[in-house]
């Protein structure tokens, strides 16, 4: 089974891609953010090519817990891949994977990718971690 990971921002949107076996995360591309329709018609190219099964969509958790403006967007981009594909969308906590992804030396046009995989990557663990 295949994963696209999703790093939800106002501006760019961060996409993943894991292996066939679900196993492993890697960073695939930025998108601009060009608005809900024009994203959701080149994410659901993404998912038709690469024969992906579900989604994953970062969720930023602030820290304190209180519900953000962008945790609300993303919640309902979320919303809006879930109506208009036919593949389960999962939400993932996202806390600090922009800050990971920036401290392990990743460079600017690349950071939204780098945190889209560790989103992903971070529910592929609790999938197989689960399977076991």
């Amino acid at each position: 089974m295949r994963y696209l990971g999703i790093d939800y921002g106002t501006k760019r949107i961060g996409i993943a891609l894991s292996d066939q076996g679900g196993r492993v995360a890697f960073p695939k591309k930025v998108i601009a953010n060009r608005g809900g329709e024009r994203a959701v018609t080149e994410i659901k190219t993404i998912i038709e090519r690469e024969k992906v099964s579900e989604i994953v969509v970062g969720l930023p958790v602030s820290l304190d817990g209180r519900e953000t403006e962008i945790m609300k967007e993303a919640r309902h981009f979320a919303e809006i891949l879930q109506q208009g594909l036919s593949i389960p969308v999962h939400l993932e906590n996202e806390m600090l994977t922009t800050h990971m992804a920036k401290r392990d030396g990743i460079k600017k046009e690349h950071i939204d990718e780098a945190a889209a995989a560790l989103i992903l990557q971070a529910y592929l663990d609790k999938q197989n971690r689960a399977e076991r």
